[in-house]
């Protein structure tokens, strides 16, 4: 029993060691851009233009929460604008939701029929996720998720050449209820 407690405890050190290690290095340096989105508007960003809408929703099947928490559905739209942005085709990262106070929730999303190469010029693609807050959040929270500068088809060896990209930049859309 204490071997497979130790090996636990081990597998758990090694794997905050290697998060530690990719936050230092890999996202070293990135500075934060945060767009806010006025309510029922679109944000752009490398003339890619996403629009989010929150719904209350009717809680999942056999849900064992009650009344003190409402299910939000998150539906997120991606349309391209410029060809020669099609094979940037990652969808949002660290989606959350997050009150007057700070306070955050996160977003799971349905990966959906989104293309795996190229994105079609001028046509929306659906993302659709759930979130669950408190029933008193619910009208207030707001959406954020950070978008990505990926390419499909990038050499692997092309990654780490910052250099030539110029300095990097996580661009956050922050959509506004009110």
């Amino acid at each position: 029993m204490g071997a497979a407690v130790a090996s636990v405890v081990a597998m758990g050190l090694n794997a905050y060691d290697g998060y530690g290690f990719y936050d230092t290095t890999v996202t070293d340096g990135i500075e934060t851009k945060v767009i806010a989105v006025a309510p029922g508007q679109a944000g752009k960003v490398f003339n890619i233009e996403w629009k989010a809408t929150l719904t209350p929703t009717p809680a999942p099947q056999g849900s064992k929460h009650g009344a003190e928490v409402t299910w939000l559905k998150v539906d997120i739209t991606q349309k391209l604008l410029d060809e020669a942005n099609a094979t940037m085709i990652a969808p949002p990262d660290k989606a959350r939701l997050e009150d007057r106070s700070g306070r955050t929730w996160t977003v799971e999303f349905d990966p959906g029929d989104r293309p795996t190469d190229r994105l079609e010029l001028g046509k929306e693609y659906k993302i659709e996720g759930l979130a669950i807050v408190p029933a008193q959040v619910a009208n207030e929270v707001e959406l954020s998720f950070r978008t990505s500068d990926y390419r499909s088809g990038t050499p692997v060896q092309d990654f780490f050449k910052r250099d030539k990209v110029g300095p990097p930049v996580a661009n956050v859309l922050l959509f506004r209820r009110r």
